[in-house]
């Protein structure tokens, strides 16, 4: 251990001398302008020093470049602040311009359907659902005001939503064709098979063909049927044959059909308040 210890205090003691050394040579030179007769002497030194000058300065660099880099912790908090609430404010308008374009998606289709169907048509949105568990209803922001009333139609930019069951001056309740007090006459778009349309509360409606014998096949469409005095108009899209149940000895033959509107999702509905829009 002592000798490890003497060891170390000759090397700085030998450093030393060579500091002292190069001090008292860069002196001279100063004096002599760099032409003294210690020019080579200094050189050698120089020499020697340097590589030690060089080891120090690596070994010292890190601790700078940290040091350096520590003072700007402040400076980059804020800029990364700054970043995190420019990024959260560009998440938020997308989400803003991605709800503008559904909406304007879904009143495109709610255009087209009512000039489809050649529909006089009240727009109307969604304000809550029905209180109760034990049917499904939806109540929009239009009402005897607006022209809405009791037994009108109600459809979405895909199909048949269900009818007005009460209305009030500003407001009113929509019946939707999945609840099970609902039944809407409706035909095969293949064949003109006619039935009736009967909610059951669940993603899908039973559909009745009063032809037991009545031709139906999946994925076949099915419409409004429409009759005289009848509440929704003839051709209005309901959805698409989903299962078929076996024959049996009833007197009607009992399909299932899957609506095409999502009733979960709805949003801004049509009012149908008469028919010959354009005429």
């Amino acid at each position: 251990m002592m000798r490890i210890f003497d060891r170390t205090r000759r090397t700085r003691l030998f450093v030393a001398l060579l500091l002292s050394a190069a001090i008292v040579l860069v002196t001279i030179d100063y004096r002599t302008h760099g032409n003294g007769p210690l020019e080579a002497i200094g050189r050698g030194i120089m020499t020697v020093i340097g590589p030690v000058q060089q080891a120090v300065t690596r070994t010292l660099r890190p601790v700078g470049d940290f040091l350096a880099g520590f003072t700007q912790v402040p400076s980059l908090k804020a800029e990364i602040i700054k970043l995190e609430q420019e990024n959260a404010l560009l998440q938020q308008r997308e989400h803003q311009v991605t709800d503008i374009a559904r909406e304007n998606e879904e009143l495109r289709k709610l255009l087209g359907i009512g000039h489809r169907f050649d529909l006089k048509t009240v727009t109307v949105r969604v304000t809550g659902v029905g209180p109760s568990n034990f049917e499904n209803t939806v109540f929009i922001d239009r009402g005897t005001a607006e022209g809405v009333r009791r037994d009108l139609p109600v459809i979405s930019g895909e199909g048949l939503v269900g009818r007005v069951v009460e209305a009030s001056a500003h407001s009113a309740r929509v019946l939707l064709v999945i609840d099970p007090s609902s039944a809407v006459a409706a035909r095969l778009a293949s064949n003109g098979q006619t039935g009736v349309i009967s909610g059951k509360g669940g993603e899908q409606v039973q559909f009745d063909l009063f032809n037991v014998d009545a031709p139906v096949s999946l994925q076949d469409e099915v419409l409004t049927s429409g009759y005289r005095g009848g509440v929704y108009p003839a051709g209005i899209p309901i959805g698409t044959v989903a299962r078929l149940d076996p024959k049996g000895s009833a007197l009607t033959r009992r399909v299932w059909v899957r609506p095409y509107v999502d009733f979960t999702g709805l949003d801004y509905l049509l009012v149908v308040t008469g028919t010959g829009a354009t005429r």
